[in-house]
């Protein structure tokens, strides 16, 4: 199954901004089912979100993010089935649209128009759609309530009488025949192409190395040299910012939480080289290594990306994630400093780095506020699943899968464990 992350970004009129921020805010206070983007009526969208940026040097900017299944052609008409009124007062704000809501194809051409890719993402949950996560949610909880029945009414005497059970249960039940049709969460193609990809890299690295080492130590010596000459931010993350961020966040069941941040590239095209290829690295690795809910053993995080925009002058970073805000970034400087050290040392004001891996993100005061003050309030943020965390949909995930195979005393009891 493909999953699908981009954003559209567009250029709001000045004279519009007021109007648009209202607009939003209307949205933001019932994302699920208000009258404009209703986004629970679209049965693809995991996460969604709209952010109104702005930037003197670069104007006003919507960022409308989507995290969906399938492929751009398929979701746009049912986002346009959806939302096209809601769609057509909010683009009415913004620079090169001049069309009629009834316009189908012409506003769909507009926002293909306006598709940003990302350079480098992360889906937490791999392989399985939005109708997949709520339907094993659904099964878990049937599976919870039928335990409870049996230990209330004492029919079961063990653990494979209550496993068999819960066997019973769903196989008697035509509710639940979509259980044992369900494919694997990956095919074997996708397991391993990105494995094929960096078997295929590193031996073309190694061929190429007399001539890649001189390159390296080159490359090296003039980074160094713009590192230590690099101004990093000292103060503390501005605080009238910095609340109305904490007055956004926190606000589901589960606290899941949305973040949206733009950063400066550092001037020269060095940078902006050094920058693409460092995500690049991110993107293989991420596809290879971390489609089992974790990124660099980061397990919080649903759906992830960073997107070079304007011309790589800039980097947009969305990231939609479980916990709080402040556990996040721990996590990031516990278990991926170096990544992200190696992503953002490339945007103005990060902290002090050394050959484009080391310091940086380990300044944890310091990069905190950097990250503080480059986050943007999120408008509008929508979860198909906010009560779920990556790691709850994954066990669901795991209940589905085992329910229904034969188990001896010990997996039957690790298996109910799950519930």
């Amino acid at each position: 199954m493909t999953q699908t992350i981009l954003t559209f970004i567009t250029k709001v009129k000045p004279e519009y901004v007021s109007d648009l921020s209202k607009l939003l805010d209307q949205i933001g206070k019932d994302p699920e089912a208000n009258a404009l983007v209703p986004f629970r009526s679209l049965k693809r969208v995991h996460f969604a979100s709209l952010v109104l940026h702005q930037s003197p040097p670069y104007g006003a900017d919507l960022i409308f993010e989507n995290n969906f299944d399938g492929i751009l052609d398929d979701y746009l008409p049912d986002l346009y089935s959806q939302a096209a009124d809601g769609l057509h007062q909010i683009y009415r704000c913004c620079q090169d649209y001049s069309i009629g809501a009834s316009d189908q194809q012409e506003m769909m051409n507009y926002l293909r128009a306006h598709v940003v890719r990302p350079n480098a993402y992360h889906i937490g949950n791999t392989g399985r759609d939005v109708e997949r996560i709520l339907q094993e949610k659904t099964l878990r909880a049937a599976l919870e309530q039928q335990c409870d029945n049996l230990i209330q009414n004492s029919w079961a005497t063990s653990e494979l009488a209550v496993l068999a059970d819960l066997q019973n249960f769903v196989r008697s039940d035509p509710q639940w025949s979509w259980v044992p049709g369900v494919g694997p969460r990956e095919t074997l193609a996708q397991k391993f192409s990105a494995w094929f990809k960096l078997i295929a890299v590193a031996v073309l690295l190694v061929a190429l190395l007399p001539a890649e080492v001189i390159l390296i130590v080159l490359w090296a010596l003039v980074l160094r040299y713009k590192e230590s000459t690099d101004s990093v931010q000292a103060e503390a993350a501005d605080s009238d910012n910095l609340q109305k961020l904490l007055d956004t966040e926190n606000r589901t069941a589960s606290v899941q939480n949305h973040m949206c941040s733009i950063t400066i590239v550092k001037p020269g095209w060095l940078r902006r080289t050094t920058l693409r290829a460092v995500l690049w690295a991110v993107n293989l690795q991420a596809r290879a290594l971390a489609t089992h809910g974790t990124l660099s053993g980061i397990p919080s995080i649903h759906f992830a990306h960073w997107s070079m925009i304007d011309n790589g002058r800039r980097l947009l970073f969305l990231s939609n994630f479980d916990g709080s805000w402040e556990n996040y970034l721990d996590d990031f400087i516990d278990k991926a400093s170096v990544g992200l050290t190696g992503v953002w040392s490339n945007t103005l004001n990060f902290p002090r780095t050394y050959f484009l891996i080391f310091g940086g993100a380990t300044d944890g005061p310091r990069f905190k506020a950097v990250a503080r003050d480059s986050q943007i309030v999120t408008n509008v943020w929508y979860s198909a699943y906010r009560d779920l965390t990556v790691q709850g949909v994954d066990n669901n995930s795991s209940i589905r899968e085992g329910l229904l195979k034969p188990l001896d005393a010990t997996a039957a009891s690790a298996f109910l464990r799950r519930l």
